[in-house]
Order: structure tokens, then C-alpha cells, then sequence
């Protein structure tokens, strides 16, 4: 039987002053300055009853307003209860393009409305993907993993664990992790790898401790510090080396052209870059690096020695162009990054970036790039001299001072790993034969070891 007319569709309701029984006053968040305190919607009770248990307690129970056709919503912003009245006719809504705070805002309507259990789901997947896409996001992790546990997202909760270990040296110093649930701070301790130093982890897990003090078990405390002491000393299985001795890391080299003090607003200091260049003599996978960072001269010995945060860009490139063909091997990574240093007591400190994994194989051009973002005091980097001799990479001068990498499973005899671009030209001269990696020819950070004893 064929449908005539089309049917009933929902946008013949929706906020349809003829056809409503009911109006529902809200706060007017829309417009400017002249416009009204409040702004209607017009609803139907059947529906609104139907999809809310808060809405058919209010307008079928014993409320006064199950007799008014009018009611009051103080403190709901007519935006969010739009989007929200979307899902109750249409069965969707549009979430994305919004920021966290609007977000929060939306869902602790939903709650409020009872309506958690049908769009828990929905919203589920909308956080998940503004995790993957917006770099403003990102960079609340912590709190988006707090709001996990808050409205039971399973999924969300996994994916920020996932993401927040990655850079966890950075997410311990956010002050938000203070505010994490006792279920988050133990799924943390759960995993593995998390990529931070134990004394690290220690400290911000004392700190998280002492915040709660007197809302936790005095035996929940011991467990998480004890979960603490049986990590290893760095928190995740990648090798450290140091590109410099430690003698040579408190003597960078000196500036091409020395830095005078000034008495510039800071908005009028030299914005820096930076660049540093590596040839890779054997593949390995590049997973992190260290910097050193010293106070701006430019600010005079007593303003450049503070204590402040910045935003830093770093840019890697691994470039390789094989002899016998036309083509260039290229890969690059990029990360934005939230640098916390504190130069008021020292004169430089060493700030540890995870990067994500880059095959860096041989004969490959490492092209590292810095540039600080935004205003604020910029901290200098130190440079040094050539790398120490070793079998893995050669720099003439450098800013990273420190490499974090995992070795291939397999080498060949010319130290190409088995998914290298230049293998097929190493073919050229002679037959390849693959034997299990060695961590034999390169020295350990040891430097790093001795410099970790507050643990």
C-alpha cells in the first residue's frame, strides 16, 4: 500500500508555537546585549514525556507544573536545550565544532533531562572524535579522562588513557590530574607502557595523595605508592642515549652572535627557531628526544631566570634519497607541546619530548625544528658541539642532547633493517643476510641513570 501525502514528519512539531501544549522558558544565551533574558521553546508534552523521565515526572505527576503550560527552566541556556530537543524529535543532533566547556555544558543538561541512557552512546563516539581531530582537545586530556569515569564512557575512558600515556611526563605536571577520580589513577598505574620517569610518576601520585587527603583509605594510598615503587626506573621499555658526555653537556657552545641585555616589552623580544641535522648510520625508530633549555638573556640575569610555560612546535623530517632511483624516501611528525620550565633556581633544565614512532633508516637526513608559539618569556636552547662517536648517527652540532629509540628486530650486515629504503641499492653489491639485533654498538645513557637518584 502505497503512503500518500508523505506522512507525519517530526519537523512539523518542532518548536511549533500552533501546535504546541506547552512552553518551555529558558535563559537566552543568542543574540546581543538588547535582546530578551529569555527565549521559548515549544514543546509537546507526549514527546517530551515519552523520551524524558524528568520531563513525564514534571508534567504527569503530582508537580504544579503538569498544570501549567508555561514552566520556567532557570540556568538553561536555549542553545543547549535546542541541540538537546534535536535528539528528542529527530533522533540526532549536531555535537561536533564546539569546545570542551560547551560540551560539558550540553551533556550536564542531558543529565539533568534524564535522557543519559539514550544519548550516552552518541555523545560517546562525538568525544572520541573530537580527541582524534582537535588539537584544542588534546591538550585537556586529563579532564576529558575525569568526565570518563564522571558519565561512564568506557571507550572515552581507553582512549585517553591510551593518548595521556603516550606524553605522560607532560600530562603529571597538569594541575587537572589532581582532580582525577581514585578508578583513574589506578587504570594509570594499570598501564604499561606510560611514558614517564618513576620519580615522575612518584611525585605526582604523592601530590594526587596529599590533594585527597581524608577522602581515601590510609591503605588505598600504600597501594598506590607501592604500585609506584615496583616500576622500573623509567616507565616504559625505549633505550636512552646521549648524543654528548655529560662533561660536555654543561658547556654548550657559544652563540654565534652573543645576545646582549635589553629592556624590550617581551611582545618585542626576537621570536626564535631553531634547527638541528643527523645522518643516520644504522636504522632504529625514533620514539623521543631531550633539549636543554637556559634563561633569555635578553631579559637580563634577573628577568630571564623564571618560571613560566610555553607553547613549542617540533617538526621531524627523515629523508632518504637512493642513489639508484628518483623517488625520495620521506616521512615527518609534528607535535605541539606545553613546555613548563623553571629557571629561578637553576641555570638550564632538560625537558624530555615523546614523539610518535618515525623509522629513521639509514642514510636518512633527521631534520629536527623548533620554534616557540605564542607570546611569552622564550627560553634559549642549548647547542652543542659534534656527536661523540658512535655506530648509530653523526651530527655536526645539535640541540637534542639526548635520543629515546627501540632498535629494529632484524639488521642486515650493512645495518639496514628489513623494511629500509635503501636495502634494494645494499642488494646491488651483495646478497643481504638478516640476524636479531644487538645492543651492543652504542653505549647506553648512563648519565641519565646516575642523574635519577632523588628516586
Amino acid at each position: 500500500m502505497a503512503l500518500i501525502g508523505g506522512g507525519f514528519t517530526p519537523n512539523k512539531l518542532f518548536d511549533n508555537p500552533e501546535l504546541s501544549d506547552v512552553a518551555i522558558v529558558l535563559d537566552n544565551d543568542e543574540g546581543g546585549a538588547t535582546s530578551t533574558e529569555t527565549k521559548t521553546f515549544h514543546g509537546h508534552r507526549v514527546i517530551l514525556a515519552t523520551m524524558s523521565d524528568y520531563f513525564r515526572s514534571m508534567l504527569y505527576g503530582s508537580f504544579v507544573e503538569a498544570t501549567k503550560k508555561e514552566i520556567r527552566l532557570p540556568g538553561v541556556p536555549y542553545s543547549a536545550f535546542v541541540k538537546v530537543m534535536q535528539f528528542v524529535y529527530y533522533g540526532w543532533t549536531r555535537m561536533e565544532g564546539g569546545t570542551l566547556a560547551e560540551a560539558v555544558e550540553h551533556y550536564t543538561l542531558v543529565r539533568m533531562l534524564l535522557l543519559d541512557s539514550k544519548m550516552n552512546s552518541s555523545f560517546e563516539q562525538m568525544m572520541l572524535r573530537q580527541i582524534n581531530t582537535v588539537e584544542a582537545w588534546k591538550k585537556d586530556l586529563v579532564t576529558i579522562f575525569a568526565l570518563a569515569f564522571e558519565w561512564d564512557m568506557p571507550s572515552l575512558k581507553k582512549a585517553c588513557i591510551s593518548k595521556i600515556s603516550e606524553t605522560a611526563n607532560e600530562f603529571l605536571e597538569n594541575s587537572s590530574f589532581l582532580k582525577l577520580p581514585l578508578g583513574a589513577v589506578q587504570m594509570m598505574l594499570d598501564t604499561s607502557p606510560i611514558y614517564c620517569t618513576r620519580a615522575e610518576l612518584r611525585q605526582t601520585i604523592q601530590a594526587w595523595i596529599d590533594h585527597h587527603n581524608g577522602e581515601i583509605a590510609a591503605g588505598t594510598a600504600d597501594e598506590l605508592i607501592q604500585k609506584v615503587s615496583k616500576l622500573k626506573k623509567f616507565c616504559y621499555n625505549f633505550k636512552h642515549f646521549s648524543l654528548y658526555p655529560k662533561k660536555d653537556q654543561d658547556k654548550p657552545e657559544e652563540p654565534e652572535q652573543p645576545l646582549a641585555e635589553c629592556s624590550k616589552p617581551m611582545e618585542a623580544l626576537q621570536a626564535y627557531s631553531y634547527k638541528s641535522k643527523m645522518k643516520i648510520l644504522k636504522c632504529f625508530t625514533l620514539k623521543g628526544i631531550k633539549i636543554c633549555l637556559k634563561a633569555n638573556p635578553q631579559l637580563g640575569p634577573q628577568h630571564g631566570r623564571i618560571k613560566s610555560e610555553l607553547e613549542l612546535c617540533l617538526n621531524i623530517s627523515s629523508t632518504i634519497s637512493p642513489v639508484f632511483s628518483e623517488y625520495k624516501y620521506s616521512n615527518s611528525k609534528q607535535r605541539n607541546l606545553t613546555v613548563r620550565y623553571d629557571l629561578t633556581q637553576q641555570e638550564q633544565q632538560s625537558v624530555t619530548i615523546f614523539v610518535p614512532e618515525i623509522k629513521c633508516c639509514k642514510d636518512a637526513q633527521v631534520i629536527f625544528s623548533f620554534s616557540w608559539q605564542g607570546s611569552g618569556v622564550q627560553p634559549l636552547l642549548h647547542k652543542y658541539g659534534p656527536a661523540r662517536s658512535n655506530k648509530k648517527l653523526k651530527a655536526d652540532s645539535s640541540y637534542v642532547t639526548h635520543i629515546i629509540y627501540r632498535n629494529e628486530d632484524e639488521y642486515d650486515s650493512d645495518g639496514r633493517c628489513q623494511s629500509c629504503p635503501g636495502l634494494y641499492e645494499s642488494d646491488q653489491y651483495s646478497s643481504s643476510s638478516f640476524f636479531e639485533s644487538s645492543d651492543e654498538e652504542m653505549e647506553p645513557d648512563r648519565s641519565s641513570e646516575n642523574a635519577s637518584n632523588e628516586d
